[in-house]
């Protein structure tokens, strides 16, 4: 994925305010190995910085971001989906940042290159391809699970790790729809990832 070279619509809050939003020290610690390693020691990053110009809506959404990422379903099952709604609504920022936790979440390099090729590629689980399919449902036309996908979901999830689901998508789409339309930059310190393909027809 090549960086985005577009002038930001909206410039991120400046770091202090954010961090004092968030109540995060100046100094951000977290676990080295842990799927977040590859902000540790790194600013504030850039979708919060612009969210943190409504300072209200990011003191909302960040507790909801956090409780969906320290929620019932595992980390990959988590990152399979964002990554999913990211190639979806082809949101450069969205991509980049859960390539790097999904591997940490333990994606391989070779599934999250499959990602672009959507739940009938060959390759994945009964499970992760039910995951994957959730996003395409509700991302399209109709905005609900079909009974084939919530019965293959429920047969191993739980109410709570139902609900879940639909909302990890609910989540990371309203993120990319701020990402894309407020053209927020790639942060710096990010690498990028291999160039995500635009969906046939595009």
């Amino acid at each position: 994925m090549t960086r985005q070279n577009t002038v930001p619509r909206m410039a991120p809050a400046p770091a202090e305010q954010v961090r004092a939003l968030l109540g995060m020290p100046a100094a951000v610690q977290s676990d080295p190995d842990g799927p977040l390693s590859h902000m540790v020691g790194q600013p504030v990053i850039n979708i919060l910085g612009v969210l943190g110009n409504h300072p209200a809506l990011l003191s909302g959404v960040n507790p909801m971001l956090s409780a969906l990422g320290q929620g019932k379903l595992t980390l990959r099952d988590r990152e399979l989906m964002v990554l999913r709604v990211g190639y979806v609504l082809q949101s450069h920022y969205e991509w980049a940042h859960h390539v790097a936790i999904g591997s940490k979440a333990g994606l391989t390099e070779e599934e999250i290159a499959r990602v672009p090729a959507g739940p009938d590629a060959p390759g994945w689980s009964e499970h992760d391809a039910a995951l994957l399919r959730a996003v395409d449902e509700l991302r399209g036309p109709e905005a609900r699970l079909s009974d084939r996908t919530w019965q293959q979901l429920s047969s191993a999830y739980d109410a709570q790790q139902m609900l879940e689901v639909l909302a990890i998508v609910g989540a990371y789409s309203m993120l990319a729809y701020i990402l894309k339309s407020c053209d927020v930059a790639i942060d710096d310190w990010l690498t990028d990832p291999a160039d995500l393909p635009r969906p046939q027809g595009e």
